[in-house]
């Protein structure tokens, strides 16, 4: 897991983020009276737009990194997370798009998770982004699946709640080398040719994941890539 982010990280990057936010949102105002400027020609416009798309994924990079050091208050509240993934599967087939085939494993009842929703929705996400993203150059298959289960038989902690609650997302994409397992949740770390990729979708879960007392795993063997976010149940 990344370290703790000192106070000093913490000032510096709330610091460079408030001054870029000021120099981004005069790239935001004047590309928007240059669009809306009928006399331009069609290449300029298109090269504005494509400008002002860089501003837009800077302006989220700015957010998701804060987003490490610095996190939103916490609004604690049950979560039931099958009925939690059935309002987010629209947003999940919007991110994987027509060529990637979207399978669920959603039992009726798991037990309940006490946490932050909003966090709680971000990890999801940036999970099932990265496997679609996995899969999208070539189509493939994304299986989402929740599942209720006791703790590792593996655990050394005294304290390690009873119960979990799983959230796993598997894909057939490329897979992830050993080489580079242990950094892939580095932050900035990508293994991705997208021009934008920033390499913090996995940072911010594996985040989320730390702030609720739980931990993502990852598995890659046998054409099949799978991270597994598991919370504590409520009550455990």
């Amino acid at each position: 897991m990344p370290n703790e982010p000192t106070e000093f990280q913490d000032e510096l990057v709330r610091g460079l983020a408030h001054r870029m936010n000021n120099i981004l949102t005069l790239f935001h105002g004047y590309i928007g009276l240059l669009l809306d400027n009928q006399k331009l020609d069609p290449p300029t416009l298109a090269g504005l737009a494509k400008i002002k798309d860089g501003a837009r994924a800077a302006s989220d990079l700015i957010d998701r990194t804060q987003t490490l050091v610095r996190p939103t208050a916490t609004v604690l509240r049950e979560i039931d997370l099958p009925a939690f993934v059935g309002m987010l599967r629209h947003g999940f087939e919007i991110l994987c798009g027509p060529r990637t085939k979207l399978e669920f494993d959603i039992p009726e009842s798991v037990p309940l998770v006490h946490g932050d929703a909003a966090r709680v929705k971000t990890a999801l996400v940036e999970l099932v982004k990265n496997a679609c993203e996995a899969t999208f150059a070539s189509g493939g298959t994304v299986r989402i699946a929740l599942r209720g289960d006791a703790a590792p038989a593996n655990s050394s902690h005294a304290t390690q709640p009873p119960r979990w609650v799983s959230f796993s997302v598997t894909d057939d994409g490329p897979g992830v080398p050993d080489e580079i397992a242990e950094r892939i949740f580095a932050p900035f770390f990508s293994t991705k040719k997208k021009q934008n990729a920033a390499g913090l979708g996995l940072t911010v879960a594996q985040g989320v994941a730390k702030q609720h007392n739980g931990v993502i795993r990852l598995a890659s063997a046998g054409g099949k890539t799978t991270f597994e976010l598991r919370l504590p149940a409520s009550g455990a």
